[in-house]
């Protein structure tokens, strides 16, 4: 039985003969992907991207929009997934209920309600109460707000708020946190 000799830092890391497979398996997948290119673009074969099954559960809507100035419109497809929420429950395998759903939209609209800034410029126009600036009543609704979503908050755990804020407020993926996304839903659509 040979004993393995130890490597030197200047010892390549996989040996020619590896090193050949690593590179005919890369020509292997190169291929394929190209004759499946091929095939989609003769419509031999589904497209299973753009038009697949996880599109073809999502929310889409066609329109004419004008895609530069003074050109003819052109047909679009708008998407109407707004927020990783949408996305999530949009999904051909739906990761979230209906109610968790629904939990995180209200949350989602909080969110928004409660970060949303004033303005940072003044008018020099003189303010009447009939013009309907609104300044005062937006401030209202934002402090409004964030006593909701304090309340929301204060129901989950360190860990669930953060998450719920991440998803539903930030828009960020769940990533390995689904589960506790779900949970932290269950409980705002039962308590909150």
């Amino acid at each position: 039985m040979p004993v393995p000799q130890p490597r030197t830092p200047d010892a390549p890391r996989t040996t020619p003969d590896g090193e050949r497979r690593r590179v005919a398996a890369l020509l292997r997948a190169d291929r394929r992907a190209r004759l499946a290119a091929r095939d989609i673009a003769m419509g031999l074969k589904p497209d299973m991207g753009a038009d697949g099954p996880a599109a073809r559960a999502r929310g889409v809507e066609t329109t004419r929009m004008e895609l530069a100035p003074r050109t003819r419109p052109q047909a679009v497809r708008l998407t109407r997934d707004t927020c990783m929420l949408d996305r999530l429950f949009y999904r051909a395998n739906a990761a979230l209920t209906a109610d968790q759903h629904a939990a995180g939209l209200r949350f989602r609209a909080i969110w928004r309600r409660a970060t949303r800034g004033g303005r940072l410029v003044q008018r020099y126009t003189p303010h009447t109460g009939a013009g309907g600036g609104g300044t005062m009543e937006d401030t209202e609704a934002s402090v409004h707000a964030r006593r909701a979503m304090d309340r929301a908050l204060s129901l989950l755990t360190p860990a669930r708020a953060r998450v719920v804020c991440d998803v539903c407020g930030m828009d960020e993926a769940p990533g390995t946190r689904i589960r506790t996304l779900h949970m932290a839903l269950d409980i705002l659509h039962e308590r909150w």
